[in-house]
């Protein structure tokens, strides 16, 4: 069952402390002791993950208190997202139950907490290593997915907290939290609704006055409210009203998860340029066309390279091939013939290099593994791209950004995946698609030009 799931997710991810299964039938599971009730246990019990059916709540919340146990964090659903009396009258009981008994709750409805410095995880593969982000987020199945999505683009959390109904910890508490845990660089929130709306804009004032806070407000529209509330029950609210507060307060907001976690590998890893004047090189006459209509739409600037910088380009070139066929070098730079891994270090280095850059971004496709054939000499473009953005990333203090694409197959995804985790582990940034590095790298500026001006 899903008690033996958490479980599991506690064994792989290598916690540190002591677990207890609990069970009325008694036994053992995955060679530990299985005891009866919480009553039964014999050391101090810190947190109790709850898979208990909704009716059994109450009791447990009776137990743990009894036991002396903190917090109860409740897997289990079906209370007040039924959205009927029956749900609202068995939240009620539970929170009474709960502050009675000094006992605090996280959920119900939700996976829990995500601490990777101790091992706590709500997925088994969730990184074991800590980062500067801190995570709250209401739905459980977009807790799980926002880790992951991050993690592959080389993010990692302090915590991430699951919340789902916010009967008692609720989305203030644990934003104010992260906010003053000095671990936690930069805030990400998935939010549906919340409880109480006057505390939760002062805490988000404060918190955005310190660190970054990104927040994905979900139920944006009538039928994604309902969704909401069926969901957590939340009560979503104007999203006209959550697009002015989260402004007025400078919090940054995204639409998607997908958007969500390039946020977050923007705040990881890109340094914060002096200006908005990008170069961009890379490879395809049809990519570079649209990476000058996505980052001119976004507020970029990217200047037409002069004759002189052209002329140094041309000169690196020239040591590699007899021929000018096939280059663009007034910007963005398309040097997809340079067959030649020192000779795209030697150009993106000159690109760095000049002072009419503030930023570079690359940007490679992949998608040619089988055209013309797959022995041909692109296949190996790629790599000298990769290898040349790490190298010049390391060598200027320029922010450097690339973005990886491939089609939907085999062989081209893995070889991206590939890319994707180098360039991350040597501290680039690096997005999925034009559009949406785009709109990253813009979040990201105006949040910076928001503080300098204020």
């Amino acid at each position: 069952g899903i008690g033996q799931a958490f479980l599991t997710c506690l064994l792989d991810s290598g916690y540190s402390g002591k677990i207890y299964p609990l069970s009325p039938k008694g036994g053992e599971v995955m060679g530990l002791p299985v005891y009866s009730s919480i009553r039964d246990v014999p050391d101090v019990v810190d947190l109790v993950i709850a898979c208990v059916p909704a009716r059994l709540a109450v009791q447990l919340i009776e137990d743990c208190a009894a036991k002396g146990v903190k917090t109860v964090c409740f897997y289990t659903a079906g209370f007040g997202e039924r959205g009927d009396e029956l749900g609202q009258d068995a939240e009620r009981r539970l929170l009474q139950a709960a502050r009675e008994r000094g006992v605090r709750i996280l959920g119900p409805n939700c996976v829990g907490v995500y601490h990777p410095k101790v091992g706590l995880s709500f997925s088994s593969d969730n990184p074991r290593e800590s980062g500067s982000v801190g995570l709250i987020c209401q739905s459980g199945g977009n807790a799980i997915y926002t880790v992951r999505a991050a993690a592959v683009r080389g993010v990692r959390f302090t915590k991430a907290v699951s919340y789902g109904n916010a009967l008692d910890i609720d989305e203030s508490e644990l934003l104010s939290y992260f906010g003053q845990d000095i671990e936690t660089k930069v805030v990400a929130a998935y939010i549906e609704g919340v409880k109480d709306g006057p505390k939760f804009l002062r805490t988000l004032r404060e918190v955005t006055a310190m660190k970054p806070v990104i927040v994905l407000k979900a139920g944006r529209t009538e039928a994604g409210a309902r969704a909401a509330a069926s969901h957590t029950s939340a009560l979503a609210g104007s999203d006209r009203i959550w697009d002015r507060l989260l402004h007025q307060v400078g919090a940054i907001r995204v639409d998607t998860t997908d958007e969500l976690a390039d946020m977050l590998a923007a705040f990881s890893y890109l340094r914060v340029p002096s200006g908005r004047r990008v170069a961009v090189w890379g490879g395809g006459g049809g990519l570079s066309v649209m990476m000058l209509d996505e980052y001119s739409a976004a507020g970029f600037d990217l200047p037409p390279s002069p004759p002189g910088l052209q002329q140094e380009v041309w000169e690196e070139i020239r040591c590699f091939v007899n021929t000018d066929a096939g280059f663009i070098l007034t910007n963005p730079f398309d040097i997809t013939t340079l067959n030649s891994g020192e000779g795209h270090y030697r150009v993106v280095r000159t690109l760095a290099a000049y002072e009419g850059f503030d930023m570079l971004v690359g940007q490679v496709s992949i998608n040619n593994s089988g055209w013309p054939h797959k022995d041909f000499g692109l296949s190996v473009w790629p790599d000298f791209f990769t290898d040349a953005a790490i190298r010049v990333h390391r060598e200027t203090d320029k922010p450097v950004a690339v973005i990886i694409h491939s089609v939907l197959n085999n062989w081209d995804s893995e070889r991206a995946v590939t890319l994707q985790q180098k360039c991350c582990e040597a501290g680039l940034a690096v997005f999925r698609s034009i559009p949406s590095a785009a709109r990253a790298m813009d979040r990201f500026l105006r949040y910076y030009e928001r503080r300098r001006a204020s």
